[in-house]
């Protein structure tokens, strides 16, 4: 898998952001992601593939925040799970298979101050869902997010809140499980929604502050 068009896109958008935001935020989490099962179709050796199935597991990442206006940032995220697949056929379930659910993307966050100490946020992102393991596959993702923000100082925060990844499937292919010595790749042709629960640290740096240096 090339993942250098997905970083240069990345490096651009960090770059073009840094140079506009007023404020930027560095936010490190992990958390909780809960199992989710979708439909496959597809036949190996006289057997039809039904299930996919992600287990629920730990995830964790990080993020920069571009405040491009008061109370409204850009965020680019990245974030990975590692899991365990499995493939249930007519017969059978295959697995544990061990993957990794990465996410890489881009979106936008509205902040509503309830209090100079806690501030509600909610954002939706898109960007690149892709999954590692026998086999691997990128496909187009997309995100929504709702959640608080702590304020123990002006520089450090805690943020707590929940989350929904999803990448899209499509007909002309999907994530891909491989079943171990059978050798054998299973394409899905739904969606998979991974919802979370996440908690981290939020580290703001104010670009407008500046030092006076006292004359004589």
């Amino acid at each position: 898998m090339n993942l250098r068009p997905l970083l240069s896109i990345a490096l651009l958008a960090t770059v073009t952001l840094t140079a506009s935001a007023q404020k930027l935020r560095l936010n490190a989490f992990g958390g909780y992601t809960f199992q989710d099962r979708f439909p496959i179709g597809g036949t190996y050796a006289g057997y039809s593939y039904s299930e996919g199935r992600v287990a629920a597991s730990a995830h964790f990442g990080g993020s920069l925040e571009f405040e491009v206006r008061r109370n409204v940032a850009v965020e680019l995220l990245y974030q990975a799970q590692p899991t365990d697949g499995y493939i249930g056929t007519t017969f059978r379930e295959y697995g544990p298979l061990n993957v990794t659910a990465n996410y890489i993307m881009l979106g936008g966050l509205h902040y509503a101050p309830f209090s100079p100490l806690v501030h509600g946020y909610g954002g939706f992102n898109i960007g690149a869902g892709f999954l590692t393991g026998d086999a691997t596959a990128t496909k187009f993702a997309w995100g929504g997010k709702l959640g608080l923000l702590l304020n123990a100082s002006e520089k450090v925060g805690i943020k707590i809140g929940a989350q929904l990844l999803s990448p899209v499937q499509g007909a002309g292919g999907g994530f891909y499980f491989g079943t171990g010595g059978a050798g054998v790749g299973v394409s899905t042709y739904s969606s998979i929604y991974q919802f979370a629960f996440t908690g981290g640290l939020c580290f703001t740096f104010d670009k407008g502050a500046t030092t006076t240096t006292p004359t004589r």
